[in-house]
């Protein structure tokens, strides 16, 4: 049977981890989520105790639930004959007895003459395996302007236009959130780092042949009157790891990749 394409919502901060780990489930982040709730304690069988991990067969369900997910998205696909399917609404409504009514995903699609959009919206899939992160998809972050606040425009001029660049200045941004999973800076850096097309195999390739200086002072000229109060920030940053730089007679793009890995790490780790 052909697998189903299924898509996933989390907080932006925990994206870095899933491209490392890849997807995990719910007893496996405890230590972030804290105790399961009745849903989870209501699981059966080889779900129980919080071994799920869960997504929506619809993307566009997907995306009303970010106010409660978060504005990550991830996809990944599923053997309809391995994992269970059942209503959010079914869940909603009564967490304990969910459990009873739901059925295997093949199921759904044979009531559905094995067409996907004929399944329910609101169907969510639930599977007790976590997901190697090379079989994860990180699609671009679903972020408001409001959200990039000052980098907004830095985004959208940058992210799809250049890709080395981008990854260039998502090192900067991240350097200048300083740590902070709240800061625009971070959410700017995780814009510019996931887009919904794939990038070339050589990326990291090419971003690390590159010339970090040249090509960041580059963009930050280019884009410092559409976007002064996202530009700033990376300037300042830029600024003092040439210092630092200069100062240790150290390379500085690698100085760079060290300063961002460490504020993303604080991130990380909540």
């Amino acid at each position: 049977m052909t697998r189903i394409t299924v898509h996933h919502r989390t907080p932006a901060a925990n994206l870095p981890l899933i491209e490392v780990d890849g997807l995990r489930t719910r007893v496996d982040l405890s230590d972030r989520l804290g105790p399961v709730g009745p849903f989870d304690a209501a699981a059966p069988g080889r779900f129980a105790r919080g071994r799920r991990l869960s997504a929506w067969v619809s993307a566009e369900h997907a995306e009303a639930t970010r106010a409660e997910h978060g504005p990550g998205r991830v996809s990944f696909t599923v053997d309809p004959q391995r994992v269970l399917a059942g209503r959010a609404a079914d869940r909603i409504a009564d967490p304990e007895a969910a459990w009873g009514r739901m059925r295997p995903l093949a199921e759904w699609l044979a009531d559905a003459d094995g067409a996907p959009d004929g399944l329910p919206d609101d169907l969510e899939v639930h599977q007790e395996q976590p997901v190697r992160a090379k079989l994860v998809r990180i699609l671009a972050p679903d972020l408001d302007a409001s959200e990039l606040a000052g980098y907004a425009p830095l985004v959208a001029a940058v992210a799809d236009a250049d890709r080395v660049a981008a990854k260039l200045l998502m090192h900067l941004a991240l350097i200048a959130a300083d740590g902070d999973g709240a800061d625009p800076g971070f959410l700017a850096a995780c814009a510019l780092a996931w887009r919904d097309e794939d990038d070339d195999r050589d990326l990291g390739r090419r971003v690390g042949r590159a010339d970090a200086d040249a090509v960041l002072e580059a963009v930050l000229v280019e884009q410092e009157d559409a976007a002064p109060e996202g530009t700033a920030p990376l300037r300042a940053a830029l600024d003092a790891a040439r210092g630092v730089a200069e100062a240790q007679q150290s390379d500085l793009g690698m100085l760079l990749m060290e300063r961002s890995e460490a504020s993303l790490a604080r991130i990380v780790a909540g």
